[in-house]
């Protein structure tokens, strides 16, 4: 299991990422090129849905069939989840949880009440399916009002919670909102802000895209992506759904530091260590003052860079052994 996971860091108010996601691929577990297209994809996260079968015993076919499908999205060295609704949320994980996935996603959350449920599920699942304890992460897809009002006790029910994915487009139906971009602002900013910031809070994050990509889930051009990706970057968010293929290299890219940022920091880090040297309290770089909590930052957004690239070196490596 590939669960990328650091203690979150901040620079003052900046979080860093408490995990490296910056793409997330969702394929179902009925599609025939399942690990191909998630061998391909690059995607540092893939989420399985799983059909229920009509006319069959829906929970004895996904146990037969999860061990084979989880091995076969994580050929690319992508950390696997699964996706449960919370309706039937104790019969979903006891047909789909198995060694190999690093959490679940669940939709339909209302109240702090569903987390707490599925935690208590998970307790079990992992004693008896050989997986360590408390390993399984809970992400929350946001789809519904009580997910956005109860979001802090969401997020605070469990210490199993890693992020919020917000569903743009089932939160708008949800609210009873215009659901088609054609407003010249995001009717959902407020909502998104406050679920980065709850995130945040708890030492998890928020995946989402920005408007109008996000609501669309278009197939734009690379150059409205990479801007709509940037946007949501400095917006907070720490990767994003991807509805497209070709969204995840420009999200891999896109949710982390840029070389020349990198490049950047990495001065910062040299000057003002040789002033620290010479006694100096600030020292300047490029017209402006570098002092301790600019070099900080820039040691924790290096770290940040550095992790990404890790990220994609071990996917690279996965790929190797795949090969080979």
């Amino acid at each position: 299991m590939q669960h990328d996971a650091e203690k979150p860091l901040f620079v003052g108010e900046k979080p860093m990422p408490k995990y490296i996601r910056r793409s997330v691929l969702a394929l179902s577990i009925d599609d025939a090129q399942l690990g191909e297209k998630a061998y391909a994809s690059w995607a540092d996260a893939i989420i399985l849905d799983c059909p229920k079968q009509a006319g069959r015993d829906w929970q004895a076919d996904l146990k037969a069939r999860m061990p084979a499908a989880i091995h076969a999205a994580a050929k690319g060295g992508a950390e696997v989840f699964v996706r449960i609704h919370r309706d039937c949320a104790a019969a979903e994980l006891d047909a789909t949880v198995f060694a190999g996935i690093v959490g679940v996603v669940l939709t339909g959350v209302t109240a702090a009440d569903d987390i707490s449920a599925v935690a208590k599920g998970l307790d079990a699942l992992e004693i008896s399916r050989g997986i360590a304890s408390g390993a399984l992460e809970i992400d929350v897809e946001v789809d519904t009002a009580g997910a956005v009002w109860h979001a802090l006790a969401i997020a605070r029910a469990s210490e199993r919670f890693g992020a919020f994915y917000v569903n743009e487009a089932a939160l708008c139906r949800n609210l009873g909102m215009q659901s088609a971009p054609r407003l010249a602002f995001d009717p959902l900013e407020y909502i998104k802000s406050q679920l980065i910031t709850v995130a945040t809070a708890v030492g998890g994050q928020a995946m989402g895209m920005s408007y109008p990509l996000g609501l669309t889930q278009g197939n734009a051009d690379e150059a409205n992506v990479k801007k709509a990706v940037r946007l949501a970057r400095d917006t907070g968010f720490k990767g994003a759904m991807c509805p497209h293929a070709a969204w995840i290299n420009i999200c891999n890219e896109g949710f982390r530091p840029t070389a020349e940022e990198a490049a950047y920091y990495v001065k910062v880090i040299e000057v003002f260590a040789e002033g620290i040297k010479r006694g100096m309290a600030s020292v300047p770089i490029d017209g402006k003052m570098i002092d301790v909590p600019v070099d900080l930052r820039a040691k924790l957004y290096l770290k940040w860079a550095n992790r990404a690239q890790a990220r994609d070196d071990a996917k690279a490596r996965a790929h190797e052994r795949q090969g080979n």
